[in-house]
């Protein structure tokens, strides 16, 4: 009777533990996703993506996702116009600037997008939920950002007898610029001004001229006077292969000093500012993942796999230290490894700088003013 009852026993305890793991394992209908998606990104974030989306589908076996590199914003038009039927693309990754110029109507899916966006607001810079957001609406889910740093050669710099903590201004910039120009007999102009970076800088005095007193053609003139003003007194290298020892950039200036096989010693801080004491915390325009098409058969894995991009950590931090692209999820930069000795670097990690900017950076009061004065100068 006694091993009856012990039998029992055990044969109730395996079938309740059996039950259990039947619940723990096996996901009910509602849990599971599936559905087919397409994603149309950029050169910057494509291989994260990819990433992302492998090991996407891996976890879920009824689901296919495409992500596709867009050879220009054009496309995410294109796909905005065509019918189910066409199977568009689901997905695209833009800024607001960019998005703004298709001159696509407001987004069928601006509901979906917010309650993503209000889920996970605290894990973003304010700024970078101003830039998505506008009454009450979102214009997509914050992917990547710009936080601004400027990058100084400290090696060549003490060659002419200055240190990177003297220039705190563009007073200082330009004094010292000046002086340099003059010693490097015109061979160094100090900041370089080609290519993204001229882009930055140029977006940098916009914000930094920005304010609620003044308009549109205020602000447009005094960062026209001040780009004249650095470009006459020979502070801005304009020659793809001309010598400077100072830039204006964002991760992709750690991506390319990394880079370099010259010996060099490189440092990055805050940006300088029009006058002491003044804000040196920016960031330009960053990419959102924006809901370009959805229907009943995906709109669970659109949100699963937005939320799921966002914020896998563990993935961003590798392509963040390989300067691919900053993550605007601020979790990312609770890792200890942001703190790790940089190629060609001194002083402070560039991701820890950088990091910091994103952290602070302040919103913009009057977007719309913005978005006019830096499609004017920038055409």
């Amino acid at each position: 009777m006694k091993n009856k009852l012990k039998y029992a026993f055990v044969f109730s305890t395996v079938l309740v533990i059996g039950i259990i793991s039947i619940n723990l394992f096996q996901p009910n209908k509602e849990q599971q996703v599936k559905g087919s998606i397409e994603l149309l990104v950029s050169e910057n974030s494509y291989d994260y993506l990819v990433t992302c989306a492998n090991k996407f589908m891996k976890l879920n076996d009824k689901i296919t996702i495409n992500i596709k590199k867009m050879d220009d914003y054009s496309q995410i038009k294109e796909a905005v116009n065509k019918s189910d039927k066409e199977k568009p693309a689901n997905i695209g990754q833009i800024d607001r600037c960019s998005f703004e110029k298709l001159e696509i109507n407001d987004s069928k899916y601006n509901n979906d997008e917010t309650e993503l966006l209000n889920t996970y607001s605290k894990n973003f810079a304010k700024y970078r939920v101003d830039q998505v957001k506008s009454d009450g609406k979102s214009f997509g889910i914050p992917l990547n950002s710009r936080p601004l740093g400027f990058y100084v050669r400290e090696d060549m710099l003490k060659q002419y007898g200055y240190k990177r903590d003297s220039m705190n201004t563009w007073n200082d910039i330009i004094e010292i610029g000046k002086d340099i120009y003059q010693k490097s007999n015109g061979t160094v102009r100090i900041i370089n001004g080609t290519g993204q970076d001229y882009k930055d800088l140029l977006e940098l005095l916009i914000m930094e001229n920005l304010n609620s007193g003044k308009s549109e053609e205020e602000v447009k003139s005094q960062v026209e006077s001040m780009i004249k003003e650095l470009k006459d007194n020979n502070i801005l290298n304009l020659q793809e292969d001309g010598e400077f020892l100072a830039r204006i950039a964002s991760i992709n200036g750690m991506k390319e000093i990394m880079a370099l096989d010259v010996p060099c010693e490189w440092s990055i801080d805050n940006v300088p500012s029009i006058q002491p004491g003044a804000n040196k915390f920016f960031a330009t325009e960053g990419d959102n993942l924006v809901i370009l098409n959805e229907n009943s058969d995906n709109q669970k894995l659109i949100e699963k796999f937005i939320t799921y991009v966002i914020t896998n950590n563990e993935e961003a931090i590798k392509y963040v230290k390989g300067g691919e692209f900053f993550s605007s999820y601020l979790y990312t930069y609770k890792e200890k490894e942001i703190e790790q000795p940089v190629k060609n670097f001194v002083g402070k990690s560039p991701l820890v700088v950088l990091s910091n900017v994103e952290e602070k950076a302040l919103g913009i009061d009057d977007y719309d003013k913005y978005i006019k004065v830096k499609k004017e100068l920038m055409s």
